[in-house]
């Protein structure tokens, strides 16, 4: 008989700590052993449990000698961890445990005495005989990303249009047939300079395209709305690159579900532009967005991952201090596959603060910037390589060989 698998799904704030710990979950369920979610609190320096999900219904969860996962593991430091695993061994009266598996978020910035040698350290003194740490991301020694399920993305194709189409009319509204979407999720305090960097350089790239462009642009941070409305109206009118557009229309949506008009810039190009600012869009609704957009801006590991799974490319980047190691990785590659022109290219498709300076990092392309064929075709291949660096099966061969 398998042995069970108990999974502790460390989280702060972040709706994307619960995301990875559902996604482990279903790896470890495709193995048909028994086991459990165990949703833990990363604010005490014990265990505090604060949700258990038990799969694979119907089968007995056995506590003798089980297989540990903590993910992400990095939310704690090496000591808190140990702690944490010993007072959860008490708590469950487990006895016997010899393997335990360590998965983090994509790459992010460690602290001090905080490597996976530091970890494993840390671990020894419970006596585990397997102590296997991996991260994902996409430096040289991180696993890749953790897809949505296939099936899903099918249906998401399939009836994402659509759905849409269903979801403006409950508006009266209608997105014309040469209007290209594009989507962005921002969740850093650089709202402003991401934003910018998104709209101005997306309009760049596609400036050889006829049709208007909508932007919808959704922002996690609380109260952020009226001060990017205010900051993009500043930098999009009279600037260096108002003959991107004839007209930007500016509208915003707050949590009661109503649009409201902000006026517009006019510019001394020939395609209209409307930008829609929000603060939050229902899961489903986003995915059937992100599936039908030309051009996303993603933030975090979560909305990568589906942006990754749903595109097949990657999208312009909103990026957290923490994240500098998993950009640092991405770069690296880009330059090893197209050299300074797909690296410069990839800057300019990144933005944010950097890690302990907070100084802004951003690259906005010239307003005549366009594509050669050289930098198409290696910005292909990189896109081709980045989305086939999947993890998930690579997770369930670990587990396949300790259960």
């Amino acid at each position: 008989m398998k042995r069970s698998i108990l999974i502790l799904n460390i989280f702060t704030a972040g709706g994307g700590d619960h995301a990875l710990g559902q996604k482990i979950k279903d790896i470890a369920r495709s193995t048909q052993a028994e086991g459990a979610l165990i949703t833990v609190n990363a604010k005490t320096r014990h265990i505090n449990m604060q949700g258990k999900e038990v799969f694979s219904p119907g089968k007995k969860l056995d506590y003798d000698d089980p297989v540990i996962i903590v993910t992400p593991y990095s939310l704690l430091s090496p000591d808190v961890l140990s702690t944490v695993l010993a007072d959860f061994f008490y708590q469950l009266d487990i006895i016997t445990c010899n393997t335990v598996i360590l998965i983090d978020e994509m790459d992010v910035t460690r602290g001090a005495a905080s490597s996976d040698r530091d970890y494993k350290a840390a671990l020894l003194s419970l006596c585990f005989e397997n102590i296997i740490v991996q991260s994902l991301g996409f430096a040289k020694k991180s696993m890749g990303y953790l897809p949505m399920p296939e099936q899903e993305v099918i249906n998401i194709q399939k009836s994402a249009k659509q759905e849409i189409i269903k979801l403006l009319d409950g508006y009266n509204l209608s997105m014309p047939a040469n209007c290209s979407l594009y989507l962005a999720y921002l969740s850093s305090d650089t709202v402003t300079t991401c934003a910018q960097i998104f709209i101005i350089n997306s309009l760049i790239e596609d400036s050889g395209l006829l049709n208007n462009s909508a932007y919808v642009l959704v922002c996690r941070e609380k109260g952020s709305i009226e001060r990017l409305l205010k900051n993009l109206k500043g930098s999009l009118s009279g600037s260096i690159y108002n003959d991107l557009f004839s007209e930007c229309h500016y509208s915003t949506m707050q949590d009661e579900n109503i649009f409201q008009c902000h006026g517009f810039s006019r510019g001394t190009g020939k395609k209209k532009v409307h930008i829609v600012i929000t603060q939050t869009i229902p899961g489903t609704t986003f995915k059937n967005l992100t599936s039908i957009s030309k051009t996303g801006m993603m933030s975090g590991d979560q909305s990568l991952s589906d942006y990754l799974s749903l595109k097949k490319r990657l999208p312009y980047y909103d990026k957290q201090t923490w994240k500098d190691p998993l950009i640092k990785g991405l770069k690296t590659r880009a330059r090893e596959l197209g050299g300074e022109e797909l690296l410069n290219k990839f800057k300019s498709m990144v933005a944010g603060r950097k890690a302990f300076t907070g100084s802004l990092s951003f690259k906005l392309l010239a307003p005549d910037d366009a594509p050669t064929l050289a930098l198409k075709s290696s910005l292909h291949a990189f896109n081709k390589e980045i989305y086939a660096r999947k993890a998930d099966g690579k997770i369930r061969e670990i587990l396949m060989k300790y259960l």
